[in-house]
């Protein structure tokens, strides 16, 4: 399970961004992405509407329809379910305003009901 070491929140009118820092050691991260698109998600296919998940260096075709099914939160470790993938992120490194931040940013991105947030 990768260990995140920062994240970051940023929401505007044309795109809602949450992107965590995975450290996969010897100094180096990796970035996984959490992207909703605003501004012209309308003429997107129903099917590509929503919320995207996105690994740093994973196949590009896939990222444009891996759309976020499912997050549950179990105590300090977040996971994540798309249609393509599924990633388990431990938050322990993160202070409690960053994941409250991330918790809200999650509810936005999700005002359409697209996709399940559990707390377990």
């Amino acid at each position: 399970m990768d260990v995140v070491s920062f994240m970051d929140v940023e929401e505007t009118d044309m795109d809602l961004i949450i992107s965590f820092a995975l450290d996969i050691g010897d100094g180096y991260i990796k970035t996984l992405l959490l992207h909703r698109t605003l501004f012209c998600e309308f003429i997107m296919p129903e099917e590509e509407r929503g919320t995207k998940v996105c690994l740093e260096d994973n196949d590009i075709a896939e990222e444009y329809i891996n759309t976020l099914e499912c997050i549950t939160f179990d105590h300090n470790v977040m996971k994540i379910k798309a249609r393509f993938s599924y990633y388990e992120i431990n938050l322990r490194k993160l202070q409690l305003e960053e994941i409250e931040q991330m918790k809200e940013s999650l509810v936005h991105h999700n005002f359409d009901d697209r996709f399940v947030i559990k707390f377990t």
